[in-house]
Order: structure tokens, then sequence, then C-alpha cells
């Protein structure tokens, strides 16, 4: 049996990908000063394609190193963690779940140091003008005319705005190249380009070794990747992000369209590989809702005889891992190759 739970096996993938990025706070580079990369007068300016909350694309140019930031989601957040920009923070909000595990030192000493702003929805208007940042980090909805307001004010006011391109569907395309992409410009925002080149030289080879594993394969694996709702399920597709990362796993998506399904529905696609997203439950440990997830679909006496299921080839996933971009994107995407064929 193939079925398992992926809370531990996360974390393993995690580590070994540390050459993806600093990780910690010993691997900082200070924009400003040029360290680790081009002299920040030789580096600046930096323009951008990004969009606004319309979606649609903007350039936004930074002048030098930003020096107060404020993150709007978890996301975007980790990302600065990881890449060690820790130090340009001045606030964090909207958590989504648990802060991945190799980065909550440095989530903690965010907290403790008052820069968690909010920790569910967004922070007002009045909270984040007060802190005067110089560059605010975020998913398309922060920008709502109900939350921070559209990109153009902050921009007037002399703030540089960037929105990652999965988040909220804003880009037209939206797969792994899109997840690098944004991961290009904060390292050209930031002055670290030989930090997030690396980490997409890494991604690349890694995709390539899976394309290259699947070829041998006598046929790649069918697959959806599904999300559980009132007895239903929703199954995304392999035009969004959270679909696109199964493709790039070396699947063959069974459902390019996605869309609402019944038991009968996936009886009826007899993929060989089901995938479950799932979010964090107040009250429920990560162990307790994998396994309601799983349940949703291992637990169904119609769905026995489906390969998936027959083949012990079901996993659960937390949403957070495979939605909107940000760095565990690409561990995701080794995650569920492993799952599927194995090193």
């Amino acid at each position: 049996m193939k079925l398992r739970k992926t809370a531990a096996m996360i974390l393993v993938i995690f580590m070994a990908l540390t050459v993806f990025g600093c990780g910690s706070s010993s691997g900082k580079t200070d924009g400003n000063s040029g360290q680790g990369g081009q002299s920040a007068s030789d580096h600046y300016p930096v323009t951008i394609s990004t969009y606004n909350y319309a979606k649609e694309p903007i350039e936004v140019t930074f002048d030098k190193c930003p020096e107060r930031v404020i993150c709007t989601n978890q996301t975007q957040t980790e990302l600065m963690l990881y890449f060690g920009l820790d130090e340009y923070i001045v606030g964090t909000a909207y958590l989504d779940g648990a802060v991945r595990a190799d980065l909550k030192a440095q989530y903690d000493a965010l907290v403790a140091a008052g820069k968690e702003l909010t920790v569910k929805g967004y922070p007002s208007k009045e909270v984040v003008l007060a802190l005067e940042p110089d560059f605010i980090f975020g998913w398309r909805s922060a920008f709502a005319e109900n939350a921070l307001g559209d990109v153009t004010e902050w921009n007037e006011k002399g703030v540089g705005t960037m929105i990652l391109r999965c988040s909220n569907n804003t880009a037209e395309k939206r797969d792994i190249e899109a997840v690098l992409a944004d991961i290009a410009d904060i390292g050209a925002i930031f002055n670290i380009e030989d930090k997030t080149d690396a980490y997409i030289q890494q991604a690349r080879e890694m995709m390539e070794r899976i394309e290259k594993k699947v070829a041998e394969q006598e046929k790649p694996f069918t697959a959806i990747i599904i999300e559980p709702y009132d007895g239903t399920f929703y199954c995304w597709g392999s035009n969004t992000l959270t679909g696109a990362l199964v493709v790039a796993a070396g699947a063959e998506y069974a459902l390019p369209d996605g869309g609402d399904l019944t038991v009968e529905d996936i009886v009826n696609l007899n993929p060989d590989v089901i995938i479950i997203d799932y979010m964090e439950e107040e009250g429920l440990t990560t162990d307790e809702c994998e396994t309601k997830a799983l349940e949703t679909i291992v637990g169904q006496a119609a769905l026995a005889e489906v390969n998936a299921v027959a083949n012990g080839r079901v996993m659960a996933v937390n949403l957070t891992d495979v939605y909107g971009g940000g760095i565990r994107m690409v561990p995701s995407v080794e995650l569920m190759f492993q799952f599927m064929y194995g090193d």
C-alpha cells in the first residue's frame, strides 16, 4: 500500500532542499551593500513587471533595496524568511496554517518584536500607513478596496508593490515557471540574485530529472488533486497552479478543466492517483486533519475499486503547500513525484 500521510514527508523533503535558499538568518544578504550581489550603485534602479488589483500588468521600479517591508500573507513572509530577508520585515499578516518548521524560529522572532500585525485577515490601511513601508508584498486580494486599496494608491506614495503571479488567479498562466519568476523578481528587488538564481537552477534541474524519470515509464500515472467540501469535491483544473504542480510532478491530468465532482464522477474518472488538499482546522492536529482528508476518499466504499484507492495511491497535502506560490511549491512537486514514482 502506498497510501500515506505526508506531514513528516514534507519536512524531510524541505530539509533535503535547503540548497534552495538561505533558510536561516546566518545566510542573510545585505541588499543595500550588495553583499553576495552587485553593489547597490550598479544594481539599482530595478524595474519588475507585476499587477494591480484588476489583474492588469504594470511596472514598478525600485531605486534601492527596500528596508521596510509589509508581507500581507504567510506565503510572502515565508519566502522572505527563506532567503534571509527577515531584517527588512516591519509587518506580517494572515496565517493560513502553521509556519514551515524550518522557518518557525525566524517567524517567532518577528512575533516577539511585535511585527505580527494580524493572524487572520489583513491589517487596516491605517496600521500599514503608520509603519511607513517602502514595499508591500502581497496577494492580489490584499489590494482590494476593502483591504489595503489598489496598488496605484501605494505606488503614488512611493511605496513599491508586488503581487505573486499565482495568488488569486492573477496571471493568465499559473504554473511552476510563474512561481520561479516571482522568486527571480525578489532576487532582483533585494539584490540577492546569486541566491535566487541558485534556487531557480536547482528547481529546473529537478524538473529535468522528473521529466527523464517519467519518460522511462511505460505510461505516466493519471491523477487529480481535489478538495473535499460538503460531501462533494472540487477538482482543481490543470490551468490552476495547484493542478499544474501535479502535472509538473509527472502526472497526466485526468480532468484538465477541473470542476465539482461527486463520488460517481470519481469512479468514472478512475484516476491512478488522488491527491487531497486540506486546510488546517482549529482544534485538530495536523495528523488529524490529514486523516480526516484521507477518509473522505478511502472511507468511501463506492470508491474501493478506483485505481488510486485499490492500489493505495491516495495522499493528503496541506493547501498551503500547493496554492498561491512561494517557496513551498517546488518541494511539493518533488514530494508528489516521489509519491507517484519514487526515486
